[in-house]
C-alpha cells in the first residue's frame, strides 16, 4: 500500500512538472488567451507580430520594425506599434 501511494505521488509530480514545462506557441486566434499575451515577453510579442505580418500580409520579416509594446492589464489590451520599411 505504501509503495502504491509513493508511485501515485511520483506520477503526479512528474506529470505536473511535464505540463508546467511545456509551452504552447503564441497565436492571435482563440487558442491563446489575453492573459497569456499580457504575460508574454517583449521578444515573444515581437516574434508573434513579425510571424503574423509575414504569413498574412506577405511582408518580409527584415522590413518589420517593432517600435514599442504597451500592455494595459486593467482593460486587457496589448498595443504594438510597428513600422514597415519600404526600401
Amino acid at each position: 500500500m505504501k509503495n502504491c501511494i509513493k508511485f501515485l505521488i511520483s506520477a503526479f509530480v512528474i506529470s505536473a512538472i511535464f505540463t508546467s514545462c511545456t509551452k504552447k506557441p503564441l497565436t492571435l486566434d482563440d487558442s491563446t488567451s489575453m492573459k497569456t499575451l499580457l504575460k508574454a515577453s517583449d521578444k515573444e510579442i515581437t516574434e508573434l507580430v513579425i510571424q503574423e505580418a509575414s504569413q498574412k500580409a506577405g511582408v518580409s520579416a527584415e522590413k518589420i520594425n517593432v517600435e514599442y509594446i504597451y500592455r494595459d492589464k486593467e482593460n486587457q489590451a496589448v498595443v504594438v506599434k510597428s513600422k514597415i520599411d519600404e526600401k
